[in-house]
């Protein structure tokens, strides 16, 4: 199925709406505390030791368990840098992840979904809009910046350049209420 744009802009939206509702104003991103107050466990790899294999069986970066009962979602991650190479490679995994838990799609299992999530994943961690404004496109700022992957900082630093060709500093309506939240220290 081919995605156009509105739905990544759907998902940008999403996020900006994550970040909104619980009041996510700066970086890093701190993982732990935004799946603290989406009501999400998050659980390494590392914990399972002996159920490790059947963890990497399941998914070799990580996965949602959805909520069930009375029991909370949980995202298992890959905390084993000699697998994700980086804490960035992790941290996106969880927001990866954090996409399937708010937009509700817990069983899919559609590898352009899981584009959608991935860029989910990135925009919520380096939200191109501030990226905008701020003038932000090298990626080793970005790295530092947002704790994330080379590969992560490489997509949004395209991006920023992409957009700022096209519409230059352009911060549209919707997303002016994250650069609010963003910038109300400023």
């Amino acid at each position: 199925m081919y995605r156009d744009s509105s739905d990544y802009v759907k998902l940008d939206q999403l996020a900006i709406d994550v970040y909104l509702d619980y009041g996510i104003d700066k970086f890093p991103l701190d993982e732990q505390e935004i799946c603290r107050k989406l009501g999400i466990s998050l659980v390494p790899y590392s914990a399972y030791e002996d159920e490790k294999e059947l963890l990497l069986k399941k998914s070799l970066k990580g996965f949602l368990s959805p909520p069930f009962a009375n029991r909370k979602a949980t995202i298992f991650y890959n905390d084993d840098l000699s697998i994700m190479k980086s804490w960035g490679s992790v941290r996106q995994t969880i927001f990866h992840e954090i996409k399937h838990y708010v937009n509700e799609d817990y069983y899919e299992d559609d590898p352009e979904d899981d584009d959608l999530a991935e860029h989910f994943g990135r925009f919520f961690s380096c939200p191109t809009p501030y990226l905008v404004k701020h003038n932000i496109t090298d990626v080793n700022e970005i790295i530092s910046t947002f704790d994330v992957s080379s590969s992560v900082a490489g997509y949004a630093a395209s991006n920023v350049i992409s957009r700022m060709n096209v519409y230059g500093q352009r911060i549209f309506d919707y997303e002016q209420p994250l650069i609010d939240l963003l910038d109300k220290e400023e």
